[in-house]
């Protein structure tokens, strides 16, 4: 008896995304077309569009962690080295030009689903509570970390078209707000 053929799931993965960018809404006979397989190879291991929104959920979110990870490993032994990591992510980050057409379309199957939107929200409560573990002072953390959210919310949305010059203002006092505690500089009196 021949084995099943095996087809690399980034790849239908890969292809939910470009559908959803394209056309706004995720149908399967879409996704396996732009794939180049056939609808029961994607129903094969994903047995409904929920199961293949929850797949690429659990993706983006293990992608997500693994390059913010990475930008933090240059803070090592900083305080607040997890949030200067998330913000030194968020200055490495492609924004706009259309080019967030995949997230928006997550973002609407989130609105959804209550159990998609789960996965994103106890991964955010695991990153809240690692930044306020490492955090020199816990308010100022959580304040600067929601300036963050609240900035890349905006990015990913396209509410607002910052500038490049505007992007790296914002991320710089995000920055001295988490490693200072205020954007106000002193001033010496004499």
């Amino acid at each position: 008896m021949p084995r099943p053929r095996i087809h690399d799931q980034d790849d239908i993965l890969d292809a939910v995304e470009r559908v959803i960018a394209r056309d706004g809404v995720l149908s399967l006979g879409a996704v396996a077309k732009e794939a180049g397989v056939s609808k029961a190879t994607v129903l094969y291991e994903h047995t409904s569009k929920r199961d293949l929104l929850a797949a690429l959920v659990a993706r983006t979110i293990e992608a997500d962690n693994a390059f913010n990870a990475s930008c933090e490993a240059q803070f090592a032994g900083e305080p607040d080295a997890p949030l200067l990591g998330r913000i030194e992510a968020a200055r490495r980050m492609q924004w706009g030009d259309g080019g967030n057409a995949a997230v928006l379309g997550l973002i609407s199957a989130l609105m959804q689903d209550e159990a998609l939107r789960g996965a994103f929200r106890s991964n955010q409560e695991t990153v809240r509570a690692g930044l306020i573990e490492e955090a020199a002072d816990a308010r100022t953390t959580r304040l600067a970390w929601l300036a963050l959210e609240g900035f890349k919310f905006q990015q990913h949305m396209e509410l607002v078209a910052w500038s490049e010059a505007e992007r790296a203002e914002i991320l710089d006092d995000i920055a001295t707000l988490a490693q200072k505690g205020t954007l106000i500089e002193e001033s010496s009196s004499d």
